[in-house]
């Protein structure tokens, strides 16, 4: 019994120590978007409240055929979105993806995706010693913020 007990504690401080690496967040929420949409996107503000630089290197849903971590850029006049492989946050600073900006880009829904439901995310990060690290997100769907 003991070594059980000693198993389960080891678990539990693992756990521990790999969510006080994961940023908060705060208003994550997903654009509702007209009847058979084939992209949608997601925001959030992410804050590194931990000690160490980290950087948000992906994202993934089980609702999407396709996810992407995208910024909004004006070109010549013309605004186009760019993938981003990976967006720095420093111990302390904050992320804020909003329309017009970053965003999490949802393709392809396998699903009808209505106001009022919450779609589930994974965020994937990287810390400095190349340890992943992976945050599930519940997105609440509205038409907007």
């Amino acid at each position: 019994m003991n070594k059980l007990m000693v198993f389960a504690l080891g678990c539990f401080m693992l756990t521990a120590q790999a969510t006080e690496h994961l940023p908060t967040v705060d208003n994550a929420w997903l654009r509702a978007g007209p009847p058979n949409a084939k992209m949608l996107a997601a925001y959030a503000t992410l804050t590194n409240k931990s000690d160490n630089n980290i950087a948000l290197v992906g994202a993934d849903s089980e609702a999407f055929a396709m996810t992407e971590i995208h910024r909004t850029i004006e070109v010549d006049g013309v605004f186009k979105m760019r993938e981003q492989k990976a967006l720095p946050m420093k111990a302390g600073e904050s992320l804020t993806m909003e329309p017009g900006g970053l965003h999490i880009m949802l393709m392809m829904p396998k699903q009808d995706i209505e106001v009022g439901q919450s779609v589930t995310i994974s965020l994937r990060y990287e810390k400095e010693n190349g340890e992943s690290l992976i945050q599930t997100i519940n997105f609440d769907v509205k038409k907007s913020q």
